[in-house]
């Protein structure tokens, strides 16, 4: 079976990494409950990005 494209977990990793700047930046200006939310999407961003990666290995697509 072909590969499938890697892309997704390419997006999901920029994805992170700009959660975790943005929650310096909340934290840096003192924007507590914005904070916890961004902590609350890049938790669920590896969440995804877990599941993501078992669907592929159980499909043999890596």
């Amino acid at each position: 079976m072909k590969p499938k494209s890697k892309a997704p977990f390419l997006i999901l990793a920029i994805f992170a990494v700009l959660l975790m700047v943005l929650f310096a930046v909340l934290l840096a200006e003192e924007m507590w409950l914005l904070a916890i939310f961004t902590i609350g999407l890049f938790i669920a961003t590896f969440g995804v990005g877990f599941t993501l990666k078992k669907r592929y290995r159980e499909n043999d697509w890596l």
